[in-house]
């Protein structure tokens, strides 16, 4: 196949190259695409007020039909995050203007560049989980009899303060599913999901909250339980990953892959993210 003529070329120029791009060994990226979009205002302008929850109203049951009562006073107060994490790449491609890079190369360096740009994204998150969430005191080793009743634990400790399951979400590390498989009680929940459930990467359930898998958890963390609407992030404009071509008097016929993200995480209540250890945590 020969690649075509660009602007102001000569000669067609004959290339050999493979028929398939190179398959890479990746770990799944799903954790980030769990947290919410709450906030208000443009983060093209580098920052944006996300609303924390506020208290109950007040209430009284001893109202005065006379006197009436006291007035009460709650306000709602919004968090401001600044988005300023970027991500970006820019790989050389030597010898290729941007319209003559092969197919099968220009295939695999943009399937890479968008799934490296997005691992960060979703380390980011991960470790936004971790330095705001809430930790669990019990840092001892889980074991296939232990496993599922502290998770259940966390999960119970979350429904007291008024989370709805339904905003939960399990994220497991690969070493914990594989204890949970020998339990009866999750292998029953992960044989009864749905398909649409799996597609989306559920793996199984516990107490009726989803369960995740990642390899992107930390060595030292077994799991974490978030519940999504206090667990933010805001992603803001961005250059898709493509091949432009070096105009700078210095490269001759040569190209770049360019690509940029700016974005940002947070977590609105520590309450609402439970992480369970087993030792001391690095990020």
């Amino acid at each position: 196949m020969a690649n075509p003529i660009t602007v102001n070329g000569t000669h067609y120029r004959q290339e050999v190259y493979a028929n398939a791009i190179v398959e890479l060994i990746r770990p799944k990226i799903l954790v980030r695409s769990f947290f919410a979009t709450d906030y208000e205002g443009n983060a093209t302008f580098g920052a944006v007020n996300i609303p924390v929850r506020s208290a109950d109203v007040t209430i009284s049951t001893s109202y005065d039909i006379l006197n009436g009562m006291s007035l009460t006073q709650s306000a709602t107060t919004y968090k401001q995050i600044l988005v300023n994490k970027t991500v970006a790449c820019n790989e050389l491609v030597f010898g290729y203007e941007a319209a003559a890079v092969p197919d099968n190369l220009k295939a695999q360096r943009l399937e890479s560049a968008s799934y490296s740009m997005a691992s960060q994204l979703e380390t980011d998150a991960i470790n936004t989980l971790i330095s705001g969430g809430t930790t669990e005191s019990d840092t001892s080793a889980l074991t296939t009899s232990t496993v599922y009743s502290t998770i259940a634990t966390s999960i119970k400790e979350m429904k007291k303060i008024g989370i709805n399951p339904m905003d939960l979400v399990i994220v497991i590390s690969p070493e914990t599913e594989l204890l949970l498989l020998t339990d009866e009680k999750y292998s029953n929940t992960a044989g009864q999901l749905g398909a649409e459930v799996i597609r989306s990467g559920v793996v199984g359930r516990i107490n009726g909250v989803m369960v995740v898998m990642s390899s992107f958890l930390p060595d030292t963390v077994d799991y974490i339980v978030m519940a999504r609407p206090w667990c933010q992030q805001i992603t803001t404009w961005k250059i898709l990953p493509d091949f432009v071509d070096i105009r700078d008097g210095s490269h001759i016929g040569s190209s770049t892959l360019q690509g940029l993200q700016i974005y940002n995480e947070d977590i609105t209540n520590a309450l609402c993210v439970r992480i369970k250890t087993n030792g001391s945590v690095s990020i």
